[in-house]
């Protein structure tokens, strides 16, 4: 058995491992896509967004222009991605039978989204977060939509969103858009309709219900494994940070095609 080959074996059974039983960290998927998406995990090479892929931790999905992503956790929570943004999954944790213990961090880092709540914040309002340049924003159990265009836009259609940064705090009440300048300038909030507001798409959402990831879902890292092809495999399990696991044998080289 030749060395390349015992490793694209090794690679196609992490592969299976990764897609077959995980699902302890499969709490959220792609519920639509279109156009350019891609999403990695940690530092690994992107892959193209599919819908009902499942996102674990560590996930960034990217949107390209004129695409858009629509995001949905088994908490209810729903996200929308606009076009030329970037959004990553840094820690999310359901239970249903321990909704307190919930919690929720996620990182806008350009472009923007739209957001409506499930059940993470029933119990604990402070579940939930969203960090971006400029401030952190709470969610209170609510619909909002947040841009990043220098400043920083926040229009809250229903509950509350506070902003935080290095100045303090504002809060944003349905109704409002707030604007932050700065990571150290205190934000602005103005009557929606009399201030500009975040630049959505008009994108349906599915409801913000529960909703158990699709059977069978792969992450992010191991959706390439379902494409087929050596390459496909191999850039999936190094999005998965997995692709260590061949190291001990030697260096390999994939052309992906």
């Amino acid at each position: 058995m030749s060395h390349n080959f015992r490793i694209f074996a090794v690679l196609i059974g992490v592969a299976a491992f990764i897609t077959s039983g995980l699902s302890f960290a499969q709490q959220g998927y792609v519920h639509e896509v279109n156009g350019n998406v891609t999403a990695a995990v940690g530092t690994g090479q992107p892959i193209k967004a599919v819908m009902g892929q499942s996102l674990i931790n560590n996930t960034t999905l990217t949107t390209g222009p004129k695409s858009f992503a629509v995001l949905k956790f088994v908490d209810g929570t729903v996200i929308v991605l606009k076009e030329n943004s970037a959004f990553q999954i840094q820690n999310y944790s359901h239970s249903a039978n321990a909704p307190e213990q919930s919690s929720a961090l996620f990182n806008m880092l350009r472009g923007g989204l739209r957001m409506i709540t499930g059940l993470i914040t029933s119990k604990n309002r402070d579940a939930l977060k969203v960090a971006t340049p400029l401030a952190t924003i709470g969610i209170r159990g609510t619909d909002f939509a947040a841009e990043l265009v220098n400043p920083l836009l926040v229009q809250t259609f229903a509950g509350t969103v506070s902003l935080t940064n290095a100045a303090g705090t504002v809060l944003v009440t349905a109704g409002q858009v707030g604007s932050i300048a700065s990571s150290t300038t205190l934000g602005t909030v103005g009557a929606a309709g009399t201030v500009p507001g975040p630049n959505m798409p008009n994108v349906s959402t599915p409801p913000a219900t529960p909703a158990s990831v699709p059977p069978g879902a792969a992450p992010a890292g191991a959706a390439g494994a379902a494409a087929g092809g050596a390459g496909a495999v191999a850039a999936g399990v190094a999005a998965a940070g997995l692709a260590g696991v061949a190291a001990g044998g030697g260096s390999t080289t994939t052309t992906h095609h």
